[in-house]
């Protein structure tokens, strides 16, 4: 056993423990260690060299201006561009190429689609602004509410259209996947409807990028502390279990790990891979809440000194993946206004749109789950397909690149569109420091699970372990700045103890 002491330990050197770092340095407090069980820092925040340029595997927006810490700190360190000195819409540069069409290549109606995404984002803002207890799921609401503001916006001739009707049911099932890419779930059947105006969304654009990338944003934050910052960094340091005393709760009377590392109660011990011992006086936890979902229930021994309001919050919180197929060309194929390709699958049947959008992560038409392919500001030979899901994570490039090319030339009306170049992907997933992308209150969770996940265990008034990452804001959870707040909540706790 290798043995090593350290008064605070942080788990974790996402965005959440990078900023509790950063403000305990601040405040002239270095008695501490981060353990990353990456050989990076950053977390689900992965900006990767390609080319002379870059790509985002994890976060790639700021979402919203107003009251967005992120948003401030890019302001102040010119990490983005001079427009956004401004408040601008949510959708940016109005004067881009959106292409709607559907699986003949056919573009849709604009009038129409206008007014079926008018009476969608309807639908969706009275489903987060609901004042009164319901026992219904999120996509539920919203497509009894999108019905029935379609018949009452539209002419009842164009509405009883059968061919209208598909189409209208066509743009349901694509505005539903793109909002499963935006709330990380598989789908809005699995949200708490209850529980959806817990999020709050900042105002202001939602798709503000860095200029050099989101890994720049940590480079500003580590800024004049790098040197502190690095010599206290423990890079490829796995996390297996923290251990607390027995004596810590009465009513234990098991044979106590923790004891044969330590005599003091007051000590964690944590024990990593490779045989490597930490003993600390505090921990703070800032791993995924997919992380947790899979390891938690055996992480901290013994077991019955953890809540189990907390672990049943882990349980019942949503976490889900959203995941990138980014596909590198030769040259571009598309006009350079273009922005977002949009495929809006034809429906067969309101039942068949239905079992589509209930079981997702299909072997035979997972590509129908990519809600869009959007172009990157920083490569113009780029195209990038979001999804919700995960199943094309155990597919080759080769079939992936193959299925991609299908669909758009398909959708597109163009058998010249070439394969890619090349394929880069994230895995989201299959990263068993992660396991998913970000949180969402699922349909069995109850008010306040984030409150839960938050609270810090305490033994005697003591504080042990600490908890920080986007699943453990009210307001923020799914968000950068969300996570990011959160360890500087963290952060004040510990200082408030010193």
């Amino acid at each position: 056993m290798q043995y090593s002491f350290t008064k605070t330990a942080i788990i974790g050197a996402g965005i959440s423990g990078i900023s509790t770092a950063i403000k305990l340095l601040e405040n002239n407090y270095d008695e501490f260690l981060i353990f990353e069980a990456n050989d990076r820092i950053g977390g689900r925040i992965n900006t990767i060299p390609y080319g002379n340029s870059f790509l985002e595997l994890g976060a790639q927006y700021i979402h919203g201006q107003v009251n967005n810490p992120i948003y401030k700190l890019a302001l102040e360190n010119r990490l983005i561009e001079d427009k956004y000195k401004e408040i601008l819409d949510e959708t940016d540069d109005l004067t881009k190429e959106n292409i709607y069409s559907d699986n003949n290549g056919v573009r849709l109606d604009e009038k129409l689609l206008d007014w079926a995404q008018f009476c969608f984002y309807n639908a969706y803002n009275l489903a987060h602004d609901l004042k009164h207890e319901t026992n219904q799921n999120l996509g539920e609401f919203i497509y009894e509410n999108y019905i029935r503001l379609m018949t009452e916006k539209l002419d009842p001739i164009v509405f009883k259209n059968e061919i209208n009707q598909n189409l209208i049911d066509a743009i349901f099932q694509w505005n539903f996947k793109w909002e499963c890419m935006f709330n990380g779930c598989e789908s809005l059947f699995d949200m708490s409807l209850k529980n959806f105006k817990n999020y709050t969304k900042l105002d202001g654009c939602q798709i503000i990028e860095f200029n050099n990338g989101y890994k720049s944003l940590l480079q500003s934050l580590i800024g004049n502390f790098q040197e502190n910052f690095e010599k206290n960094l423990k890079l490829n340091f796995e996390l297996k279990n923290i251990l607390l005393c027995h004596k810590l709760k009465n009513d234990i009377n098991s044979e106590c790990e923790h004891c044969k590392h330590t005599d003091d109660e007051n000590k964690i011990v944590l024990l990593f891979d490779k045989d490597r011992v930490v003993l600390c006086e505090r921990v703070l936890c800032t791993m995924s809440l997919g992380f947790f979902k899979e390891n938690f229930e055996n992480m901290i021994r013994p077991s019955a000194l953890v809540p189990n309001e907390k672990l049943d919050a882990i349980k019942r919180m949503g976490f889900g993946t959203v995941n990138k197929i980014i596909l590198v060309y030769e040259k571009p194929f598309w006009n350079e206004n273009l922005e977002l390709i949009n495929p809006i699958w034809n429906i067969e049947s309101r039942e068949k749109m239905f079992e589509t959008l209930k079981n997702k992560n299909v072997k035979t038409r997972w590509f129908e789950d990519i809600c869009s392919f959007c172009t990157a500001n920083n490569n113009k030979n780029v195209l990038i397909g979001w999804i919700a899901g995960n199943y094309h994570e155990s597919l080759s490039n080769d079939e992936i690149k193959r299925d991609c090319t299908i669909l758009l030339r398909k959708f597109l009306g163009r058998e010249d569109i070439p394969e890619p170049i090349d394929l880069v992907r994230s895995n989201w997933y299959s990263n068993r420091f992660t396991r998913g992308s970000y949180s969402f209150y699922a349909y069995e969770t109850f008010d306040e699970d984030t409150k839960r996940i938050a609270k810090p265990i305490s033994f005697n008034n003591k504080i042990f372990i600490q908890f920080a990452g986007e699943a453990t804001h009210d307001n923020f959870y799914s968000t950068v700045h969300g996570a990011y707040l959160t360890g500087l909540r963290e952060a004040d706790r510990i200082i408030k103890d010193l």
